[in-house]
């Protein structure tokens, strides 16, 4: 897959900012201890197996996603000294998020 962009609505991401996001939502299923947000991301990551050139993350599931997503965008924030691809994703995956509350659209990452 090549560089990955993240839209909801009216708002669209940085380019390519949604390339590291299997890594992303694979780091915060393992720091999350939700069994909802595991789930989640399980469901996501399974519906890249049948993708062609996207995948949506419902309206619903992205608002689960704003918490645990705030939480490790602080922690990456925390841990590292210079900024890198994880928080690049983090920051607009959290915005297309935050976006869902107001605009009801589902996220989509598209390549």
């Amino acid at each position: 897959m090549g560089g990955v962009n993240i839209y909801c609505g009216s708002f669209v991401g940085e380019d390519k900012s949604g390339t590291k996001f299997e890594t992303v939502l694979s780091e915060v299923a393992a720091n999350d201890g939700s069994a909802n947000t595991k789930k989640i991301i399980l469901g996501i990551m399974e519906s890249i197996n049948d993708a062609d050139d996207h995948i949506l993350i419902s309206a619903e599931d992205a608002k689960e996603l704003i918490f645990p997503l705030t939480e490790y965008l602080q922690r990456l924030r925390d841990d590292i000294s210079a900024f890198d691809m994880r928080q690049y994703c983090a920051i607009d995956l959290l915005k297309g998020c935050e976006v869902v509350v107001e605009e009801k659209e589902p996220i989509a990452l598209v390549w």
